[in-house]
C-alpha cells in the first residue's frame, strides 16, 4: 500500500506548479483590473450624482424664473385693467365735477340776480333746464356700482404641481456596453384569441415592456393585448383601431399610434381601457415618449414631435443640407439616457437624433435595416430587421456590435426585450404566434 507522502512524489509535477501560478497571477490581475474598474464606475457613479443633483437645482431656478415670469404677467394685468377702470371712474368724476360747477353758477346767478325779476326768471328756467337734463341723462346712464381688480390663482397650475412627485425623470444607468447577447432558447407565445374579429391571422406591429408583463399591437384584429411574460398567459385585453406603434407615457398609461391618423391613450391600470384620442393630420406609425413630448413617424418621410396636448412642435423631413432623411420611417425609440432618438428606416438604416429632434446621422451598416428598434435598458438598442430577418444589437450611439439572430422564423416587424428578465419578444405579420428569446451575456 503507498503512503500519502509516495503519492504525492507520484503526483507532483513542476510544470502543474508553475502553470497553476501563471493562473493565480492572471486571475490576480484581471481580479485588480476589475477592482479599479469598480473603483472608477465608483467615481463616475458619484460624479453623476453631482451633475444630477445640481440639474434639479438648475431646473428648480429655471422654474421660479418661469414663476416670476408668470408672475409679472399677471401683475401687468392686474395694472392694465386697474388703468381701465380707474380711467372710467375719474371720467365718470369729472363730468359730476363739471355738472356741479354748472349747477353751483346758475345757483350764484339766481341769487346775484334778486332784485332783477326778468333776470331772476330767465336763470331760474336755466337751471330748472339744465337740472332735468342732468336727471334724466342720470336715469339713462348705468353708473358703476362697485369696482375691484380681483386675481384668482390657476387651479390647473396648481393642480399640475401638486399631482407632480418630483422635477423630472430619474433613471440609474448601468449599462455594458462591452458585453454581447447571445440566445439560449427559444420558444413560441401565443397571442391569437378566440375574441379575434379578423379571418387572418394576427399582425403585430408593436410591442411595449410595462413592469413584468408585455403589450403587443395586434393590427389585423384592432386590438392592444397584454399578457404575463413568466407565464405567457394572456392578462386582459382592449379594442383600439388600427394599432401600430404603443409606449408608455405615465404610471399608468400608454399612448398607442393608429392607422385612423390619431393617437389613443390607454389605461394600464388594473384593465386595459381607452382613455381619450388626439386627432393628427398624417398616418401613425412608431411612437415614443420623454419629458411630456410624443415623438411619431408616418411610415413615409417624416418624424413629429408634439406636446402631450396634440399641438405639433416639430417636423423633421431633411437635414442640413436639404436632402430628405427617410425613406420609410418605422419605429422609434430613446436610448438609456434619453439623449438620443432612433428611427427605423428599413431602406436607409437606423436614423439618429437628439431629444429635440435634430438630425445626428443615419447608421448604413448593410446589417441595420430595421422595422422594429428597442432599447435593452444596459445602453444597448435592439433592432430587428424585416428584410434581412434578422436581430442586431447596436451601441448607445446606434453603432452595430453584433448581430444576435441570425435569421428569425419571418420578417419582424417588432422587438422589445424586458432587461431583468432578459427576454425579447419577436412580432411578426400574419401570425398567431410571438418568437421570445432567452438571453444571456457572452461573456457569462
Amino acid at each position: 500500500m503507498m503512503s500519502v507522502s509516495d503519492n504525492i512524489n507520484r503526483l507532483y509535477n513542476k510544470t502543474d506548479t508553475s502553470r497553476a501560478t501563471s493562473e493565480l497571477s492572471d486571475t490576480l490581475d484581471t481580479m485588480n483590473q476589475r477592482q479599479a474598474n469598480t473603483d472608477t464606475l465608483l467615481k463616475q457613479l458619484r460624479d453623476s450624482k453631482k451633475t444630477a443633483i445640481k440639474a434639479v437645482s438648475d431646473y428648480r431656478i429655471e422654474m421660479e424664473k418661469f414663476l416670476k415670469k408668470l408672475e409679472e404677467a399677471s401683475i401687468k394685468e392686474i395694472e392694465d385693467k386697474y388703468q381701465t377702470l380707474e380711467s372710467q371712474i375719474l371720467a365718470e368724476r369729472q363730468r359730476y365735477e363739471d355738472s356741479i360747477d354748472e349747477l353751483k353758477n346758475l345757483k350764484q346767478l339766481i341769487a346775484q340776480a334778486s332784485g332783477n325779476i326778468a333776470q331772476r326768471f330767465v336763470c331760474s328756467k336755466l337751471a330748472e333746464k339744465k337740472s332735468t337734463t342732468l336727471r334724466d341723462d342720470e336715469m339713462e346712464r348705468k353708473s358703476l356700482k362697485h369696482a375691484e381688480v380681483k386675481f384668482v390663482p390657476s387651479e390647473q397650475l396648481k393642480s399640475s404641481i401638486e399631482k407632480m412627485k418630483n422635477l423630472g425623470e430619474t433613471s440609474a444607468i448601468s449599462s455594458r456596453t462591452y458585453n454581447l447577447y447571445k440566445v439560449t432558447k427559444i420558444r413560441d407565445m401565443k397571442v391569437g384569441l378566440k375574441e379575434d374579429t379578423s379571418e387572418d391571422n394576427c399582425w403585430i406591429h408593436g410591442s411595449c415592456i410595462i413592469d413584468d408583463t408585455v403589450i403587443f399591437t395586434d393590427f389585423t384584429n384592432n386590438k392592444l393585448k397584454r399578457f404575463d411574460i413568466s407565464s405567457s398567459s394572456l392578462i386582459d385585453y382592449c379594442d383600439v383601431p388600427r394599432p401600430l406603434g404603443v409606449c408608455r407615457v405615465g404610471e399608468r398609461e400608454v399612448a398607442v399610434a393608429c392607422g385612423d391618423s390619431r393617437v389613443h391613450f390607454v389605461s394600464i391600470h388594473n384593465k386595459l381601457s381607452l382613455l381619450r384620442s388626439i386627432q393628427m393630420n398624417h398616418w401613425c406609425y412608431g411612437i415614443a415618449y420623454s419629458n411630456d413630448k410624443l415623438y411619431i413617424t408616418d411610415e413615409d418621410e417624416s418624424l413629429y414631435m408634439y406636446d402631450m396636448s396634440g399641438n405639433i412642435l416639430k417636423t423633421v423631413t431633411s437635414d442640413n443640407s436639404g436632402q430628405p432623411i427617410f425613406e420609410c420611417s418605422n419605429h422609434i425609440t430613446f436610448n438609456d439616457k434619453k439623449d438620443r432618438l432612433f428611427v427605423g428606416d428599413v431602406k436607409k438604416g437606423l436614423v439618429c437624433f437628439n431629444a429635440e429632434c435634430d438630425y445626428i446621422e443615419t447608421v448604413t451598416d448593410s446589417d441595420v435595416r430595421p422595422y422594429g428598434v428597442c432599447t435593452d435598458g444596459y445602453g444597448n438598442v435592439i433592432v430587428a430587421n424585416f428584410r434581412l430577418q434578422t436581430i442586431v444589437q447596436c451601441s448607445r450611439d446606434g453603432q452595430k456590435c453584433d448581430i444576435i439572430v441570425n435569421k428569425t422564423r419571418g420578417k419582424p416587424e417588432s422587438v422589445s426585450i424586458h432587461h431583468g428578465l432578459r427576454k425579447m419578444f419577436v412580432g411578426y405579420n400574419w401570425s398567431d404566434t410571438v418568437e421570445v428569446y432567452n438571453l444571456t451575456w457572452k461573456s457569462d
